[in-house]
């Protein structure tokens, strides 16, 4: 009998062969909704909850910044509510307010809710396929302040705009 040992083919893996295996994609998890006919999405690990919006009536607060439409209580707890179509500056459609959604999120510490006209779902998109947002639509309303979008990305025929949740409460003006 005759060995092999140190014959042939070595089958032991090397870092080259680990180059030819399809590393995993890295999968970015985003909660998709509509703000009128536009796609936006979150990381979904900043989400805490999402609520029907109608149930919950929206209190204005007096002075106020204007991106604060009023407050709701949700289990004793008093949130502040941002309605995204005024973010955005997109009309409402009074078709779809007894389907608003509050996406309950946690930003820079605080629990604040987003009033959207509807929820998608969970959307997958692969971290590459995530672009750095035009210049031209990363601004806030005015151009001035935060970043509203951090990414934008296609999930089958629809963009999405990937939203930047510190840039959506900076806060500017007061509202009389």
């Amino acid at each position: 009998m005759t060995s092999d040992i140190g014959s042939g083919i070595r089958s032991t893996s090397t870092a080259w062969d680990d180059e030819e295996t399809p590393r995993r994609q890295e999968q970015l998890k985003l909660a998709g909704f509509f703000v009128g006919v536009g796609l936006y999405g979150i990381d979904i690990m900043r989400i805490k909850e999402v609520i029907q919006a109608a149930p919950y009536p929206i209190r204005p607060v007096p002075h106020a910044p204007a991106i604060i439409e009023g407050v709701i209580t949700l289990r004793g707890v008093v949130i502040p509510v941002i309605d995204l179509r005024k973010r955005f500056n997109v009309e409402a459609d009074e078709e779809w307010v007894p389907f608003n959604k509050l996406i309950i999120v946690s930003v820079k510490g605080r629990i604040v809710g987003l009033k959207v006209d509807r929820v998608l779902g969970e959307l997958r998109v692969g971290a590459d396929e995530v672009r750095p947002a035009p210049s031209m639509l990363s601004k806030s309303v005015g151009g001035e302040g935060e970043e509203f979008f951090s990414g934008v990305c296609k999930v089958g025929d629809d963009v999405v705009f990937v939203v930047h949740l510190e840039g959506l409460i900076v806060t500017g003006k007061r509202s009389g």
